[in-house]
């Protein structure tokens, strides 16, 4: 990577930028997979609503944070 400090999250294993932004980003997604984690284990099925729409919360927010990693000029995996 080129330019500013690079890190590596514990959470998911990216490589990003050091930023307050995709920080508060990654930590949503967290929370949010956590979230749909457990509705699946109480709803006992992927197909509940509350599920449904917890995996729904989530594509957004990954979108959110891959157009920002892009933005950033991060898409890139290769080192």
């Amino acid at each position: 990577m080129t330019g500013g400090m690079a890190m590596t999250c514990a959470k998911t294993g990216l490589t990003l930028k050091s930023s307050s932004s995709i920080r508060r980003l990654e930590d949503e997604i967290y929370a949010l997979r956590l979230k749909m984690e457990q509705s699946y284990v109480e709803e006992a099925t992927f197909s509940s609503e509350k599920v449904i729409g917890l995996s729904r919360m989530l594509d957004t927010k990954i979108n959110e944070y891959m157009r920002f990693r892009r933005r950033m000029g991060g898409a890139s995996t290769s080192s």
